[in-house]
């Protein structure tokens, strides 16, 4: 006879995991009853129900062992018997434990290819080899184990969207302890350092997780895509352009071929030799690197760009900067400055504009890096710049076409950037690293100075060069002429342009170099665009002027008109006479 507690258990909990397909097991009989566990924990069964082991037809006892049997669902004894032949019942593994556990499935290829014939196999074995494993191992209990990163029982399939480890969540799964100062409180980084607790802040405002969220771009990198998945490490100080370059291949073969790599050994040597005090053994107090504190070693592409928080490159990572970001597309600069087309009608708005936007800077006190950052922050706001404001749910105004791409591609930038920290609340601010951060203009050997400044000048000459043409197309297609070649030369300057954003990693302003050259094109392209524009312009007046004279020859043709049809209106001179003979009879 069936005893009432498991009539209800047959019927109560059947209802509960209808909806997950869950067949009744001595498991989920017992733990699905409310009478005999808390919600909390009946919940797990609903949570299983939605997972990927429950879609693949798996339920508790294929992990956790036992009898499975629904019919010893109030036999404690029987339905958790160790000794149970098939499936020998094991329980809840201790944390050291669970890679193994786990492991016990899917490191076993004719088991797990039943399910997925492509399914790696080495996960355990990878994740030994981890910091997070060979700690473990070690009996620190804090590190994360296969639970920690893909849940326990509601485990989902790494294709899920609310996967904990899809690439959208990694970074905040990662974020759950690295992100804990509490947790991450004794360890430390190779150098001895307190491991940071900002790294998933620092990403969330990455470029790379700006193209992830804002471009729906998954494959934009992630932690795991840097470390590795179960494997993870921290990527070695002589192997981080390598990781880098996975993606960024051109960059890096052009950094390690340059004359920037072999630099980067040599001071690493002497920094060495340094010991604690770091640059100042080398460098005095009075010269920027003598102050040095955040810079150990020269570790190739972090060295300027960061790591967990890269910013989007910009033109503000060269220096020194122009006293204003508006000199980049509206005032005549370098070698090439005479090409450049000042437009008398729009030049008199800008220096107007200009002069009251610096107003204000002097108002608020604002100078160097300060200054250009909140000018930056401002062009995205003008109203000439825009099609219209920022609306709530958005993040920036909407930008004119031809501003935009001008502003995007030519990468102009602030030097800092702020945001609170999405985890903690806290406020972070990362500033860009500069060249003059390491390279001193006072030296007696100011190569670095002079490339990085040859390196912006030559940009900024190209970007002044092609607004130019943008600007006198813009004048002419307003005016209704068709300036399709031009554009595409402007098209092909900007590409160029991106190209040079790409080749100042070879940092090289040597005649014969690739960055010279690329410049070279793209000044052409340019000048092309220009060429097109002038004679769009000149074809603009020809049809103003003709249109003025079609005007007139209308208007004296009209004015003719008008005396003919008023004379044919008046009487003839006889019978303007007879008419007034007779009025006077």
């Amino acid at each position: 006879m069936i005893r009432p507690i498991l009539l209800v258990a047959l019927f109560l909990p059947a209802i509960v995991l209808s909806a997950q397909d869950l067949a009744p097991t001595s498991c989920t009989l017992c733990h699905g009853d409310p009478d005999m566990f808390e919600e909390e924990e009946v919940a797990i069964l609903a949570d299983f129900g939605k997972s990927a082991h429950s879609a693949a037809g798996l339920s508790c006892h294929d992990c956790h062992g036992g009898n499975p049997d629904p019919r010893l669902a109030d036999d404690l004894e029987a339905a958790m018997d160790p000794d149970y032949a098939p499936a020998p019942y094991v329980g809840a593994p201790q944390r050291i434990a669970l890679p193994g556990f786990c492991g016990h499935c899917h490191s076993d290829p004719s088991f797990i290819r039943r399910f997925r014939p492509d399914a790696r196999i080495d996960q355990e074995e990878q994740y030994w080899t981890s910091r997070h494993g060979v700690a473990l191992v070690a009996g620190d209990p804090n590190v994360a184990t296969c639970t920690d990163c893909h849940g326990t029982h509601d485990i989902l399939a790494v294709g899920n969207p609310d996967s904990r480890v899809y690439p959208t969540r990694v970074g905040e799964t990662c974020g759950h302890c690295h992100s804990d100062a509490e947790r991450m409180a004794g360890y430390s980084l190779p150098n001895g350092e307190p491991l940071p607790t900002d790294q998933y802040a620092l990403w969330r405002h990455s470029v790379h997780a700006r193209s992830m969220f804002e471009r729906d771009d998954l494959s934009a990198p992630t932690c795991n895509d840097c470390h590795g998945n179960h494997g993870a490490v921290p990527p070695g100080i002589d192997s981080v352009t390598f990781v880098c370059g996975q993606c960024h291949g051109r960059e890096a073969q052009l950094f390690r071929s340059g004359p920037k790599r072999e630099a980067f050994r040599q001071h690493n040597e002497y920094l060495d030799e340094a010991g604690e005090e770091g640059c100042a053994a080398c460098h005095d107090s009075e010269e920027p690197q003598g102050t040095f504190t955040d810079l150990q070693r020269f570790i190739e592409c972090s060295t300027c760009h960061g790591n967990h928080g890269v910013l989007r490159p910009t033109i503000a990572l060269l220096a020194p900067l122009p006293q204003t970001p508006c000199m980049f597309c509206h005032e005549p600069f370098g070698e090439i400055a005479a090409q450049q087309i000042i437009m008398d009608t729009t030049q008199g708005h800008y220096e107007k504009v200009r002069d009251e936007l610096l107003r204000e800077t002097e108002q608020q006190g604002l100078s160097g890096d300060a200054r250009f950052d909140w000018l930056v922050s401002r062009l995205l706001e003008l109203e000439f710049h825009i099609l219209r404001p920022a609306v709530e749910g958005e993040a920036a105004a909407t930008l004119r076409p031809e501003f935009s791409r001008l502003f995007d591609k030519f990468r102009i930038g602030r030097t800092t950037e702020s945001f609170e920290d999405p985890l903690t609340g806290h406020q972070v601010t990362v500033r860009v690293r500069r060249c003059t951060d390491c390279h001193w203009a006072d030296a007696d050997e100011a190569v670095g100075v002079t490339t990085a400044q040859g390196l912006l000048n030559r940009m900024r000459e190209l970007s002044v060069l092609t607004a130019s043409a943008e600007r006198v197309l813009l004048a002419a297609r307003r005016g209704g002429v068709e300036v399709g070649d031009g554009l595409a030369e402007i098209d092909q300057a900007v590409n160029d342009q991106i190209q040079l954003e790409a080749l100042v990693h070879s940092f090289s302003i040597d005649e014969d170099s690739q960055f010279i050259a690329k410049y070279q094109e793209g000044v052409a392209h340019a000048q092309a665009a220009i060429d097109v524009g002038h004679r769009a312009v000149d074809e603009l007046a020809f049809r103003r002027k003709g249109l003025v004279v079609a005007l007139l020859v209308i208007l004296v043709v009209l004015f003719a008109l008008g005396l003919k049809i008023r004379q044919l209106q008046q009487p003839s001179l006889p019978e303007a006479e007879a008419t007034s003979l007779s009025s006077e009879d």
